[in-house]
């Protein structure tokens, strides 16, 4: 029986085994094709089930629905080869087919088990740290790496990547100092680790170091910018620094170059980035053009897709800029239709804190402060339900302040900066505060 790189065996031949060792690779690298390298492999050899269940689960991962034919497809192929399959390998199985079906919870249980029993499965480990990224489980990024390191061997290729992805656990549960020694040690072994490249920027822009971020992220750039599936979130970023120190003229001018480009590929993570971009610099004042055609544009297409609520937020950004009204008529109207029938835990999800938030973005867009502050006021502490990471969900606070000055609800725009002033003290924030205590005062 073939093994893959860590010595865990593999239901296939020898080309499967590497074919898979260079898709694993590749999804821990965010480069290259793994998608691609296993179709190949599996269209010599039938045999190969792990093959065919992690390209299942790359393309739930990559956004596509449970539904979606590649998805069907592969798990159908996945399935037919279990006969040859280990008992680990049955389980990836079981847990991609319970991610397709909605059953969040039981797909993470599935790849935790493999994890207790098989500690250097390196794409259980990837799986899961996405699943419960898309989960808001930050704890949990965390934990599930920590229960694995100590059996990994220091010296293996892909142990600089698992380091990364514990930098990035470290930072979304605030131990921001060891998060930030890890990154460096990660990114020491492996300066094109281009996830624990993403973990420092959180870190900085955590920690509100916005000139040590633009440094970071320049001066490292030609090593993370080849990592095509993080390169643009990365580069998004980057915006965050620049937008700290009004630097509005470059960051349209990278996003000219770098985002808008990127749209045509369709991939999600792109999408979102384009759109919450868009909208903070609207937020600070900044006139965007008609940058947001492209986006909504890009969005329409998948306004029925409602397969996380992260991401149905960041289509209502798009839709509640789009010059199309429709967009946002649409969005409504899918959402209702989603909720009536759909099972599992986005649906929950969606139905408890997402649809909340999603009527408050498109409240905001058409100008209805009060209703955009009554929809996301009473959630907002549960956004982490939604999926993505602390600096990702920002963008509701952000929103929420927005709302409160314009409808010139002064105490709670002053309550809100006061709250913000105490996470992050920074001159703009402490300007912004000063700002609305003054205007409450007024109302005295």
């Amino acid at each position: 029986m073939a093994r893959d790189l860590l010595g865990l065996p593999l239901a296939g031949s020898e080309a499967s085994a590497r074919a898979y060792d260079r898709a694993v690779s590749d999804y821990w690298g965010l480069t290259g094709d793994p998608v691609g390298a296993l179709k190949a492999a599996l269209a010599e050899d039938p045999d190969f089930s792990l093959g065919a269940a992690a390209i299942a689960g790359l393309f739930l991962i990559g956004g596509f629905r449970g539904d979606h034919p590649e998805v069907f497809g592969a798990l159908a192929a996945a399935r037919g080869a279990q006969g040859r399959a280990s008992a680990r390998e049955r389980l990836h199985v079981a847990a991609v087919e319970a991610w397709a079906e909605g059953r969040s919870i039981d797909a993470t249980l599935a790849w935790e088990a493999i994890l207790v029993d098989w500690p250097t499965d390196a794409l259980a480990l990837r799986f899961l740290q996405d699943a419960y990224f898309f989960l808001g489980q930050s704890a949990a990024i965390r934990d599930s790496v920590a229960r694995v390191w100590p059996a990994w061997d220091q010296s293996h290729p892909l142990a600089s990547f698992v380091l990364g992805a514990y930098s990035f656990g470290l930072e979304e549960t605030g131990e921001l100092g060891r998060a930030e020694a890890a990154a460096r040690e990660a990114l020491a072994r492996n300066p094109q680790d281009a996830w624990a490249t993403h973990a420092l920027a959180h870190v900085l822009e955590t920690a509100c170091r916005p000139e040590e971020g633009i440094a970071f992220l320049k001066e490292t750039r030609a090593s993370w910018g080849p990592a095509h599936f993080m390169a643009g979130h990365n580069g998004w970023h980057l915006a965050l620094f620049l937008m700290e120190q009004g630097r509005f003229a470059e960051i349209l001018a990278d996003y000219d170059r770098f985002a808008a480009p990127k749209l045509a590929l369709d991939m999600t993570l792109d999408r979102c980035d384009a759109a919450a971009l868009l909208w903070r610099l609207e937020l600070l004042g900044v006139d965007v053009g008609d940058r947001w055609g492209p986006v909504a544009a890009a969005w329409r297409g998948h306004a029925d897709d409602h397969v996380l609520a992260f991401n149905d937020l960041h289509a209502a950004l798009a839709a509640a800029r789009s010059p199309d009204p429709e967009d946002s008529v649409r969005l409504r109207r899918s959402l209702d239709a989603y909720l009536k029938t759909a099972p599992g835990h986005n649906a929950k999800a969606t139905a408890e804190v997402g649809g909340r938030l999603v009527e408050g973005m498109l409240h905001f867009g058409a100008g209805d402060d009060d209703a955009a502050i009554e929809a996301i006021l009473p959630v907002r502490y549960d956004a982490h339900r939604i999926g993505g990471s602390h600096a990702q969900r920002d963008i509701v606070n952000l929103t929420l302040i927005a709302a409160a000055e314009r409808a010139e609800r002064w105490r709670l725009a002053r309550a809100l900066w006061a709250e913000r002033m105490g996470v992050r003290p920074t001159a703009a924030v402490k300007a912004r505060y000063e700002r609305a205590r003054a205007q409450a005062a007024r109302l005295s």
